[in-house]
């Protein structure tokens, strides 16, 4: 199923939003950004503050996928962010820190940062590199970094240094 096709129906979304309502009440009344059910890709939550405003963003496919693994822990994951922002402001801690673990604690939530429900996501380039003992696959950025930042990265196995293959494959990204 494309990300771009899933649709929850309307008690799904009003639960998703009445959860995330529920979940900023327990922590001092905060007042709830705005909640969007369009995000594609492999992450089944988001969350995001630009010029200081908020906006939490869901996956539909992960939710129609694998409704009880999103619902409620993806909204309590997304509505962490936010709280964790609202306290102690923006990077001024790491994105899934000890504060991050704490307020999922206060929400009744295991402090998990990834999902296992597979989605559809997008294609990306991967670069063949190889060391000593065998090839390995970088994303873009990693290559980026080698070819354009003069960064060096080495096998965990053989200890050789990465040499690109000048080949490229293209990858379906999934969780």
């Amino acid at each position: 199923m494309a990300g771009r096709c899933a649709a929850l129906d309307a008690s799904q979304g009003r639960a998703i939003r009445e959860a995330a309502a529920a979940f900023y009440s327990r922590t001092a009344h905060l007042p709830i950004p705005e909640i969007r059910l369009d995000l594609r890709g492999r992450a089944a939550g988001q969350w995001r503050v630009k010029d200081g405003v908020e906006t939490l963003r869901f996956n539909p496919e992960a939710f129609i996928r694998d409704w009880h693994a999103h619902f409620p822990a993806t909204v309590a994951h997304e509505v962490a962010h936010s709280i964790v922002y609202r306290r102690f402001g923006l990077k001024a801690v790491p994105p899934h820190g000890s504060e991050w673990r704490k307020v999922m604690a206060e929400l009744g939530f295991p402090p998990l940062v990834t999902h296992r429900t597979p989605l559809s996501g997008r294609r990306s380039r991967v670069y063949i590199y190889k060391c000593e003992c065998r090839s390995h696959r970088l994303g873009p950025r990693r290559h980026h970094l080698i070819r354009q930042r003069g960064y060096q990265y080495a096998c965990r196995d053989c200890g050789g240094r990465l040499e690109f293959q000048e080949r490229v494959e293209w990858h379906d990204q999934h969780s």
